[in-house]
C-alpha cells in the first residue's frame, strides 16, 4: 500500500530550506512526496524533546547537521524502536522523509500517524520499484531523506549488513549523504526487552558522510564501504560502564538467548526480573544494569548470541508449524489468516498451507529472501509475489529467532562464498 497522501500540495516551511529557497521546489511538489504535517509534527516534537532530554538522559552532537538542506539523504544505524524519533529531533526544524518497513502500515494503530507524517513505505527484502520512484520524487521535492540501511531492527545491538541496492541507491540519488547514530538507544530500549524503557545515557551524533561531488567518481563498493562503516554499530562497547535503570534487566531476555550454554539444550532457557536460567539443566546467570553477565561463559549477550550462530548446523533444515497472518481487504494484518507447516534450508523456504479457508502453498529462495525481519518470540516477515505475510511459530514462538539467525548464516555464507570467487558472482 502506498501512502494516501502523495498527490496533495508541498507544505513546506521556510524553516525546511535555509534562504527561503523552498518555495521554487513547491511548483513541481505536486506531484512530489510531501513533508510532515506540520500541525501534528511541530508540537508532537516538543513533547518528544523533552521526554528525550529528561527521562531518556538523551544528549546531542550534530554539529555536522548544520547548514544540512534538502535534497539530502541520511542514513542511520537501527538499533531500538524509538530510533526515529532520535533522528527526527536531532534534524529540527526540518521535517525529514523517513523510508519505513511495510509491517507498520499493516497495522490500523501505527497507519493513520505514517501517513500523516507522509513516510515512504518499503517492502523489505522484496524487489520493490515503487520505493524508489517515491525516493526519487521525494529528492525531486527537496526533502530530507533518512533511511535505516540494515533493513530491520537489529535484536542484540549490533549492526547488521547493508542491505543490498542501497550503494546503487546513493549513486543514483547523487545527494550529500549524512549519518546519523543513536549510542545508547539500544539499551534504553532493547527489542527482546519486556520492561519498558531503561533511562541511561543516549548520545545522538552525526556527521557528514559523503559530498555529492564526490559520489560519482566512487564505484559502487566504495560507496558500500563507506555506508557499512558508517553503520557499524556495537552497543557492548558504548557506555559500558553506564547502568541504565530497570527493575527487572533480564525479562525477555530468553527471545534471543534460546541454547543453554551448559547442557545445549534448546528452548528450555527461562528469565525472570534479574536472571536466566535453564530449566533442562538449571544453569543461571544474572544480567545488571550495565549489560553485564555473570556466572555465564559470556561477558556480554552479544557473546552468547554469537556462540548460538556458530553451532547451528545449516544442514540440518528448520521445519515448524505455524500461524499464518496475511493483509485483508481492509488493509490491516489479520493474525488468523491461515496456518500450515513452514521449511527452510540452505536453498529454499517453503510454506504448505491455507491462508483465507484455501490452501496455500509457496517457495522463495534463501537467495533472495536474504534476511527475516522479526518481533522477536512473536514472528518473522517474508514477503511472496509482494504480499506480506507473517509467520506465528508452534508450539513456541521464541523459535523465530533461530530461524533469523539461520538465514543469516546462510546469507553470510554466500557472501562469503562470492567474496572469494567474485567471477562466479
Amino acid at each position: 500500500m502506498e501512502p494516501q497522501t502523495q498527490a496533495k500540495k508541498h507544505t513546506g516551511t521556510p524553516a525546511d530550506a535555509p534562504n527561503g529557497k523552498n518555495k521554487k521546489k513547491k511548483k513541481t511538489s505536486a506531484r512530489g512526496i510531501p513533508r510532515p504535517n506540520p500541525w501534528i509534527y511541530y508540537p508532537a516534537s516538543v513533547i518528544v524533546r523533552l521526554f528525550l532530554r529528561f527521562k531518556l538522559k538523551t544528549r546531542y552532537d550534530t554539529a555536522a547537521l548544520k547548514g544540512i538542506r534538502g535534497p539530502a539523504f541520511v542514513v542511520c544505524p537501527h538499533v531500538s524502536n524509538i530510533d526515529f524519533l532520535l533522528v527526527a529531533i536531532a534534524l529540527m526544524p526540518h521535517r525529514p522523509t523517513f523510508i519505513v518497513s511495510q509491517h507498520f502500515m499493516v497495522n490500523p494503530k501505527t497507519r493513520w500517524i505514517l501517513e500523516q507524517m507522509h513516510v515512504i513505505p518499503k517492502k523489505m527484502f522484496c524487489p520493490d520499484i515503487q520505493t524508489i520512484l517515491n525516493i526519487l520524487r521525494a529528492k525531486e521535492s527537496g526533502n530530507i531523506i533518512v533511511l535505516f540501511p540494515e533493513g530491520r531492527l537489529t535484536c542484540f545491538g549490533h549492526s547488521l549488513q547493508v542491505t543490498d541496492g542501497t550503494a546503487e541507491l546513493v549513486k543514483k540519488l547523487d545527494i550529500p549523504v549524512y549519518m546519523i547514530s543513536e549510542d545508547g538507544a539500544y539499551k534504553t530500549f532493547p527489542k527482546w526487552g519486556r520492561s519498558g524503557f531503561r533511562p541511561g545515557r543516549i548520545l545522538v551524533r552525526a556527521e557528514k558522510l559523503l559530498d555529492a561531488k564526490a559520489i560519482p567518481a566512487m564505484s559502487l563498493a566504495e560507496v558500500h564501504a563507506a555506508l557499512e562503516r558508517a553503520i557499524l554499530h556495537d552497543e557492548d562497547k558504548i557506555f559500558p560502564d553506564v547502568r541504565y535503570r530497570c527493575k527487572s534487566p533480564a525479562l525477555g531476555l530468553d527471545g534471543i538467548l534460546y541454547k543453554c550454554p551448559s547442557c545445549l539444550a534448546e528452548f528450555r532457557m527461562e528469565t525472570d526480573a534479574r536472571h536466566i536460567h535453564c530449566a533442562a539443566c538449571g544453569f543461571e546467570a544474572e544480567l545488571d544494569e550495565t549489560y553485564r553477565l555473570h556466572g555465564a561463559p559470556f561477558e556480554h549477550i552479544n557473546d552468547w548470541y554469537f556462540w548460538q550462530e556458530s553451532l547451528l548446523d545449516l544442514d540440518t533444515p528448520l521445519e515448524s508449524e505455524t500461524l499464518l497472518a496475511a493483509v485483508g481487504s481492509d488493509g490491516n494484518m489479520n493474525r488468523n489468516a491461515g496456518a500450515g507447516r513452514i521449511y527452510m534450508d540452505r536453498e529454499i523456504i517453503r510454506y504448505t498451507g491455507t491462508c483465507w479457508g484455501e490452501p496455500l502453498e509457496f517457495t522463495e529462495k534463501t537467495e533472495d529472501i536474504k534476511a527475516f525481519p522479526a518481533s522477536v518470540a512473536n514472528h518473522f516477515d517474508i514477503y511472496h509475489k509482494k504480499q506480506l505475510y507473517n509467520l506465528h511459530l508452534r508450539p513456541d514462538p521464541r523459535a523465530v529467532i533461530k530461524w533469523v539467525i539461520y538465514l543469516d548464516k546462510v546469507t553470510a555464507e554466500r557472501e562469503s562464498t562470492r567474496n572469494e570467487n567474485p567471477q562466479n558472482a
